[in-house]
């Protein structure tokens, strides 16, 4: 270890702010963002040779757990075998988080955790944990907050050092093998200097520990404390599709990123197209299809098996990231066939078809259901199996048609990277690999080869398009995983569902239905109402979150909409109830995982990323419910999650795409008929204007003065209708809102709240302390401090639950007359 590299760890080791916690350079700098947000995977099992090492992952049912079993890295699954190792032998915790997919986790497997004299240095200071980023998102995302928090940065693979009580005081992603000039320290260095620094100032550790979970529970804190807006969901959809306009590509589509990268962005493209259905804004939809034009065209659309890639590493979307990932492909296929049904252009009839059938072939569980992602490496080699020379096209198709076919397809080379340990593909004769994409612009391309229109094009070139495939089915084949996730099917069967009606093509929704039919067996077990997140090797496994229930439960109802069938809807009510019990909060928001999963903090959705989130879909099924039954319960859940996000959706619009889009799809209805179909489904009688759907509906308040020893005292009666409650003061818990009195222009010496009664339901089976029925709160004034005065005004704060819902908090005045006392 260098002089250097210890100094330089060691500053930043020691400063005394939280963005201490990461090496400057220690991940490498060339490296893009997009690239280190990635990483390795491998879905294959381990090999069935002998091994000279096998650790405790051996045990897991995990496709990216398993790809490390045979790491000469004592590695164990997160849980309490390894955290109480980690505090019996008072030894810090080294987490790291991947996904099976990932190109950099392939990275640090081969080059870090396959090295024998590292992995002894992990052993021996260490408890060292891995972690599936798809097989717990909960604990991936608190950490990759953590590491936001620490180091301004995120992406895969996510590496944490925790104390043994789990909180992070040092954090980066990809480490290289050894010390380098341009890349920082190496892994050993960082290894060697941390030890160290617990050994001989394990104070300062602790203290940026203490200061990370500071900042995560302020984070928390302004997740779910945001003020709240006017309910206007088309003024929201009409912010949201200006700020995503004024950041278009008009040239080459999608969004424009600093990095040069692009994202497909399905969910913000999602709701342009549904501002232009609903507001027929010609700019919404023109860059939609701009930008489903130039995915097409471009090298992210696999041009010979279907389907599509996770992002292109440039902005002409000719150089993919290859990996293939489910989520990308549902929402594209949505997009294609919404764009079809608005247009009726050929070209995305069979870009749908051609992706749904790409789905059914290389991701779709023979029993049912869909695998997750399919690996962009092959042998550390990204894109391998996927590339072409010029040579190899004409040995295939003869130098004529080649040539031909060649006017109309382009091939873009990789550019080579300069970075340490990436192995790179290998020239063929001299010729360098090269990715397919189609010629640009595509009306001189049409022109070249005789054709008036892309999708005859396209259909004349298939035969030499199955002859390229057939030669490469015949190259090893990247990984795939195989787990089948719920929430990512979720998206995959409404997509299958709705494309299949607008396609006009049965066999996609027999797809949806079978995948649906086999997790409502499989992954849900109707005797405890638990759904369980992800099936592996047909055994249904982990805790399902808050975007499992709600993803599977739309996607029910697509099926409903689709097929008329109303075991889809039933089966969607049962999900949704039990979504509300188990990640409902009092204030109408929603976790996003259990409470009892172990994590260290509960952290609420912040947007829709990639895909919609878990608080998107909820509101979506619950407005899907509503639609469909009428039933006062889906509509008053559904709109307290909105009133409790209107802060967030009105500042943030385009950050919620998903749920915008909902919002617009399917409307909350007006003040009247929310009325009536409260007083018809519930015989509660509730005012006619939506906003008062609250509290004050089910808590009276009466006030009265009464002369105590040495003093006055002020009676406040509250009462609370049946089966219903309002959380005591103080609340049991810092999200719930208390029940609280206050006045205006006086100040009593002292408030007495009421003794509080214990209340239990499946959302707070721990318990919570309530006021039921009638109580009083009194507050005493010091003798002769109200004399003079005629009235005094007051108001009690309350929110108003039941076992399933709370509604809005309301503030309810009360007026005292004094001097008639």
């Amino acid at each position: 270890m260098t002089r250097f590299a210890v100094g330089m760890v060691k500053r930043l080791l020691m400063r005394n702010c939280i963005r201490l916690a990461i090496v400057a350079g220690m991940a490498w700098p060339h490296v893009n963002a997009a690239l280190a947000e990635d990483a390795a995977g491998s879905g294959q099992n381990p090999s069935a040779a002998p091994h000279e090492h096998t650790n405790k992952l051996i045990d897991s049912n995990d496709p990216y757990l398993l790809l490390h079993a045979h790491n000469p890295v004592d590695w164990y699954p997160w849980g309490p075998e390894a955290f109480a190792k980690a505090k019996r032998e008072n030894k810090p915790i080294f987490l790291s988080i991947g996904y099976s997919t990932c190109f950099w986790c392939h990275v640090a497997e081969r080059t870090i955790y396959s090295n024998p004299e590292i992995a002894k240095l992990m052993n021996q200071w260490f408890i060292n944990v891995k972690v599936d980023s798809e097989e717990r998102p909960d604990v991936d995302r608190i950490y990759m907050l953590a590491r936001e928090i620490m180091t301004g940065g995120g992406g895969w693979p996510n590496n944490l050092f925790l104390t043994p009580d789990l909180k992070p005081f040092y954090a980066g992603s990809y480490f290289p093998p050894k010390d380098d000039p341009r890349a920082g320290p190496g892994f050993p260095t960082i290894l060697a200097a941390l030890n160290q620094a617990w050994s001989s100032d394990r104070a300062k550790l602790l203290g940026v520990g203490e200061n990370v979970m500071t900042a995560l529970h302020r984070l928390q804190s302004a997740m779910s404390g945001h003020g709240t807006a006017p309910v206007d969901p088309a003024a929201w959809l009409a912010k949201a599709r200006d700020k995503l306009l004024s950041q278009f590509d008009p040239l080459q589509g999608g969004l424009a990123d600093r990095s040069g990268t692009k994202f497909p962005n399905a969910p913000r493209l999602a709701l342009l197209l549904t501002d232009y259905q609903l507001n027929r804004t010609p700019n919404a939809l023109s860059s939609v299809l701009t930008t489903l034009d130039a995915i097409a065209f471009g090298g992210i659309h696999d041009q010979l098996a279907g389907g599509f890639h996770r992002y292109s590493t440039e902005p002409s979307w000719s150089v993919p990231h290859f990996e293939k990932m489910l989520y990308d492909n549902a929402q594209l296929l949505q997009l294609y066939s919404t764009a079809f049904q608005l247009t009726k252009k050929p070209l995305y009839r069979e870009i749908a078809l051609e992706t749904a059938r790409y789905l059914a072939k290389d991701m779709m569980a023979p029993e049912g259901g869909f695998y997750t992602a399919r690996d962009a490496q092959l042998d550390g080699v990204e894109g391998a199996g996927h590339l072409w020379t010029h040579g190899e096209i004409v040995s295939i198709l003869g130098a004529k048609e080649a040539e031909r076919f060649l006017s109309i397809y382009g091939l873009t080379p990789l550019p080579r990277s300069d970075v340490p340990d990436i192995a790179h593909p290998q020239s063929v004769n001299g010729e360098p690999p090269a990715i397919l994409r189609l010629r640009v612009p595509i009306d001189q391309a049409l022109k070249d080869v005789g054709f008036n229109d892309t999708a005859g094009m396209l259909a004349a070139f298939a035969s030499d398009r199955a002859a390229l495939m057939a030669v490469r089915e015949k190259r090893p084949q990247p990984a795939r995983d195989e787990k089948v996730v719920v929430a990512l099917n979720g998206l995959t069967i409404a997509a299958l569902a709705e494309s299949g009606r607008i396609l006009d093509q049965p066999e996609f929704v027999g797809w949806a239905k079978a995948a649906a039919d086999r997790l409502w067996s499989l992954a849900f077990n109707q005797r405890t109402g638990t759904l369980q997140h992800e099936v592996f090797r047909g055994q249904a496994q982990t805790d399902g979150f808050l975007q499992d229930y709600a993803s599977l439960g739309s996607a029910f109802m697509a099926l409903l909409d689709v097929t008329g069938e109303k075991i889809w809807q039933k089966r969607a009510a049962e999900l949704a109830d039990q979504m509300l019990g188990r990640f409902g909060r009092s204030d109408g928001s929603f976790l996003t995982t259990h409470t009892e999963n172990g994590v260290l903090i509960a952290i609420g959705d912040e947007g829709d990323l990639e895909m919609p989130s878990g608080t998107s879909m909820a509101i979506d099924l619950l407005l899907r419910l509503y639609k469909a039954s009428s039933e006062a319960r889906h509509l008053t859940a559904a709109t307290n999650a909105v009133r409790q996000l209107s802060g967030e959706f009105q500042d943030r619009p385009e950050a919620w795409a998903s749920a915008i889009t909902t919002l617009n799809r399917f409307p909350l209805p007006s003040s009247r008929e929310s009325a009536a179909v409260a007083n018809a489904t519930t015989g509660i009688n509730p005012p006619g204007d939506l906003r008062e759907l609250a509290s004050a509906d089910h808590v009276q308040v009466a006030a009265s003065v009464k002369s105590v020893p040495d003093g006055d005292a002020i009676v406040v009666t509250v009462r609370v209708d049946d089966n219903f409650h309002i959380n005591a003061n103080p609340a049991s818990y810092d999200f719930l809102i208390p029940t609280a009195l206050e006045f205006k222009g006086v100040k009593p010496a002292n408030v007495e709240y009421p003794k509080s009664v214990r209340f239990t339901s499946r959302f707070a089976p721990e318990g919570l302390d309530v006021y039921e029925g009638s109580t009083a709160i009194v507050a005493t004034f010091p003798k002769g401090s109200l004399q003079g005065i005629d009235a005094i005004q007051g108001a009690v704060t309350a929110q108003a639950c039941t076992k399933l819902i709370c509604l809005p908090p309301s503030t309810l005045p009360i007026s005292i007359a004094v001097k008639e006392k």
